[in-house]
C-alpha cells in the first residue's frame, strides 16, 4: 500500500535543506520503503549528482525541478535494493569499472575528486551504479527464458532485406524513455522533457532521465534500418531531418522520444547479414526486457509499505 504525498511534503523537505547540519541531513529520515529509509542527506546528495553529470548548475531552481523525480528514483532504488536482498544478490561482488571509465571519460579519480570537491559521496553514486547493475542481472536471470524471438519471423525479415534490389537508408538514432505510472503527469513529463533537450542537449537527458539501458550510451542505440522499427517509430522518423527530436511517443507505460543523429544509404551487398541479424535479435531481446523490468517494479512498488516521514 503506498500512502500518498503532497507538495507540501516536498516544501518541508527542501525549505530549509540547504542549512541543515550535514549531521542531521544524514539522520533524517523522509522515506521508508518497506525496511530500506531514504534520507535527506540521500535525495540532497542524488539532486546534486544528477545536476553535475548533465552539467547544470546547482541552485535552487533547479533543484525545485528535479526534486520530485529525484526522489521517485530514489524509492525505485530502494525497492530494487530489497529485491536484490531478497535474491541474495551480493552487490559487492558486482563489476561496474567499464560502466565508471565510461562515465568518467577515462579518468576516475579526476571523476572522484569532483565529487569531494562539490561535497558529494562519490560512494553513493556507485551504490547506485551495482544496484541498477545488479537489477539488469536479475531480470536477466528471472525472465531470460520468457524473452523469446521468433526465429522464423527474424529469417524472414533478414531475408526480405537481402533480397532488396535498392538501397537501404539506415538512421542512427537516440532515445530517451521515460517510464509511466499511475502517479504520473504526462503533460508535467513532456513539459519536463522538453525542456531539459532544449536546456541542456538531448545526450545528457538521456543520461539524466532515461529508463532505457541505452541511457549509459547518452540514448545512442546506434545505426538502425528503418523498416525494421516498429510502425510508431518508423512513421515518426521516416519524417525528421538530421538533428531533430520527435515529439513523444505514447506506448503502453511509456513515453519515447526519439533523435534522429545521422542517415545514410548502404548497398545491401556491403551490409554483413550476421551483423545485421545480430541487432535485430538483440534490439527485439532489449525491448522485451525493459518491457519486464518496468512492469516488475511496478508490482514491487504496488505491493511495498512506502511511508513519507
Amino acid at each position: 500500500m503506498i500512502k500518498k504525498f503532497s507538495l507540501f511534503f516536498f516544501v518541508l523537505v527542501f525549505l530549509n535543506l540547504e542549512f541543515l547540519p550535514a549531521k542531521a541531513l544524514k539522520n533524517k529520515i523522509i522515506v521508508k520503503v518497506d525496511n530500506n529509509i531514504i534520507t535527506a542527506y540521500e535525495l540532497k546528495n542524488k539532486l546534486k549528482t544528477s545536476l553535475i553529470l548533465s552539467n547544470q548548475e546547482i541552485n535552487q531552481i533547479n533543484i525545485d525541478k528535479n526534486k520530485r523525480r529525484a526522489l521517485t528514483y530514489l524509492i525505485n532504488l530502494k525497492l530494487k535494493k530489497n529485491e536484490l536482498t531478497k535474491y541474495k544478490i551480493n552487490l559487492e561482488s558486482i563489476d561496474i569499472k567499464n560502466q565508471l571509465v565510461s562515465i568518467a571519460s577515462n579518468d576516475i579519480e579526476g571523476f572522484k575528486n569532483n565529487f569531494k570537491k562539490l561535497n558529494i559521496s562519490y560512494d553513493l553514486f556507485v551504490d547506485e551504479l551495482k544496484i541498477e547493475t545488479g537489477w539488469k542481472q536479475l531480470m536477466f536471470k528471472i525472465y531470460n527464458k520468457k524473452v523469446r524471438i521468433n526465429q522464423e519471423e527474424i529469417d524472414k525479415q533478414v531475408l526480405t532485406f537481402l533480397k532488396k534490389s535498392s538501397d537501404i537508408e539506415e538512421l542512427r538514432i537516440s532515445e530517451i524513455e521515460i517510464a509511466l505510472d499511475q502517479n504520473s503527469n504526462i503533460d508535467e513529463e513532456i513539459k519536463l522533457i522538453r525542456e531539459e533537450i532544449d536546456e541542456n542537449g538531448f545526450e545528457k537527458t538521456a543520461l539524466k532521465y532515461s529508463t532505457s539501458t541505452s541511457s549509459v550510451n547518452n540514448g545512442d542505440i546506434g545505426w538502425v534500418n528503418v523498416d525494421n522499427l516498429n510502425s510508431k517509430m518508423s512513421k515518426v522518423l521516416k519524417k525528421m531531418k538530421i538533428g531533430e527530436v520527435s515529439l513523444p511517443i505514447r506506448d503502453l507505460n511509456t513515453l519515447l522520444f526519439l533523435k534522429l543523429s545521422d542517415k545514410r544509404t548502404s548497398k545491401v551487398e556491403n551490409i554483413n547479414a550476421d551483423e545485421f541479424k545480430k541487432r535485430l535479435v538483440d534490439r527485439k531481446k532489449n525491448e522485451l526486457f525493459n518491457l519486464y523490468s518496468r512492469s516488475h517494479l511496478s508490482k514491487l512498488k504496488n505491493n511495498s509499505l512506502i511511508e513519507y516521514k
